[in-house]
């Protein structure tokens, strides 16, 4: 319950072709844990922002011989989750996003390593 504070609703999302995707999420207070999984998963979470403004999370994500870490969301890039969801889709060049307003409109935001 979010009865002071936002809450955030984030989708890591597989858009990649076998083999699963392996990734791990995480924040100073949460872990997630460590997920394989297949093309098309939709991994998501909810929490609340703290009363101070200090939210992170991250995403480290695995994929052949790729690799690429990321804040999924972090306070001081709030205004990126509008709506409060905030859409990351794994692909074969890279890592999109795309934002509550309108999950449809994605846009690359990482490569991978």
């Amino acid at each position: 319950d979010c009865t002071f504070t936002d809450e955030i609703e984030i989708h890591v999302i597989n858009r990649l072709p076998f083999p699963q995707l392996r990734f791990h999420c995480a924040s100073g207070d949460d872990d997630l844990g460590y997920h394989n999984v297949n093309p098309n998963y939709d991994f998501h979470w909810k929490f609340c922002t703290d009363f101070v403004p200090s939210t992170l999370f991250f995403c480290h994500l695995w994929w052949n011989n790729k690799d690429v870490s990321f804040d999924v969301f972090s306070t001081k890039t709030y205004y990126r989750c509008l709506e409060g969801k905030c859409y990351w889709e794994a692909r074969t060049d890279g890592i999109y996003f795309a934002d509550g307003e309108d999950p449809t409109q994605f846009r690359k935001a990482y490569n991978w390593n």
